[in-house]
């Protein structure tokens, strides 16, 4: 009887920890050093994210083919035009270079499109889009996996409220 329990007890602890393994895999964002990243421009030139300190960020991972990010993307630029004048975005995607140059020729957002030379993995991102909001000290204040509400007037004011 008591082994009974043990198993029961074993597969139970198992299989908790598979899921709070999958949870931070899938829905917590990474902690990497995003601000010191290199990237290539669509030029083909190396970009460091610490380049961009001074600067307001939003700095989303996102694929061309997902439509959780493109949704995102338009009610980001929505929000840069209306709300976040002074926040520069900087959208990263491991893909090749030519379909994200093709894609931001497309888009026309006014944002600065980066690949990563590596695929996300190598970084341990697993879903995206994936977003930071990075201050003007180059000091990462806000991250999450999935897509954001940009159209919601609480999400504007709190991103406005981290930038300070």
């Amino acid at each position: 009887m008591i082994k009974k329990y043990l198993i029961f007890g074993l597969v139970a602890l198992g299989l908790i920890l598979v899921l709070l393994y999958q949870y931070k895999k899938y829905r917590i964002a990474p902690k990497q050093d995003i601000v010191n990243m290199v990237c290539n421009d669509t030029l083909g030139k190396s970009v460091s994210i610490s380049s961009f300190k001074g600067r307001k960020i939003i700095l989303t991972f996102f694929g061309t083919w997902c439509k959780d990010c493109l949704r995102e993307m338009k009610q980001l630029d929505e929000a840069m035009k209306n709300n976040l004048k002074d926040v520069q975005v900087i959208a990263i995607s491991d893909e090749p270079m030519e379909k994200i140059t093709y894609f931001a020729q497309r888009k026309k957002y006014n944002y600065t499109f980066l690949q990563l030379p590596k695929p996300f993995a190598n970084i341990d991102i697993y879903a995206i889009p994936v977003t930071y909001l990075i201050n003007v000290k180059g000091k990462v204040v806000y991250s999450k996996v999935g897509a954001i509400n940009w159209k919601d007037p609480a999400v504007i004011s709190f991103t406005e409220e981290s930038f300070k």
